[in-house]
């Protein structure tokens, strides 16, 4: 037993020291894949990376007055929309997990960031099995839920309702399980 956990232990530490900060172009995962957001491949994207992004990205670049992610939008896009595009706006910011949730206004004038975002966005949907770009359903119910976002949690309008902002684990774990039950519906 006590050979086991040295060998466990030491498989350990070589791993930890083939990582690497600094590997060019890319951003080491949640899950531990390096990823080349400029030359992408359908290996390293992951649906746990996605989730545990997007669930501790807030929206509007962190600056509303109360903790909302990026992932608990995706649901709420999801549960809106159709039946047939709900898999898709799941994952219509996919890419943010890896490239993070830039403003509207800053990634208009970053030069090329909407070819690198294309580019990854292609292979997302190739690898999860939907349309992109997207359809006309999504990219509305997006716009429909930033306006309600603006309004009701960045301006602090009253809300008829009782909305509440989850956690990052909770809208982690919720992403997971609404991609589950999708993926299993597509199959």
């Amino acid at each position: 037993m006590r050979s086991g956990g040295n060998l466990k232990r030491n498989l350990k530490t070589t791993i930890r020291k083939m990582e690497n900060l600094y590997t060019p172009n890319c951003i080491r995962t949640f899950t531990g894949i390096y990823m080349n957001v400029f030359e992408p491949t359908l290996e390293m994207i992951c649906i746990e990376d996605i989730a545990h992004a997007l669930s501790n990205q807030c929206r509007f670049g962190g600056h509303l007055p109360e903790f909302y992610s990026v992932a608990q939008h995706s649901l709420l896009c999801s549960q809106t929309v159709g039946d047939e595009y709900r898999l898709q706006a799941l994952l219509h910011d996919a890419s943010e997990a890896y490239l993070l949730d830039i403003p509207r206004p800053i990634k208009q004038g970053l030069s090329n960031y909407k070819e690198i975002e294309d580019n990854l966005m292609i292979l997302i949907a190739e690898k999860f099995g939907f349309k992109y770009p997207l359809e006309n359903p999504v990219k509305q119910i997006d716009e429909e839920m930033l306006q309600f976002e603006w309004e009701h949690l960045m301006l602090q309008k009253p809300l008829i309702d009782n909305f509440v902002c989850w956690s990052a684990g909770y809208a982690k774990r919720r992403f997971l399980e609404t991609y589950a039950e999708l993926s299993s519906v597509v199959a």
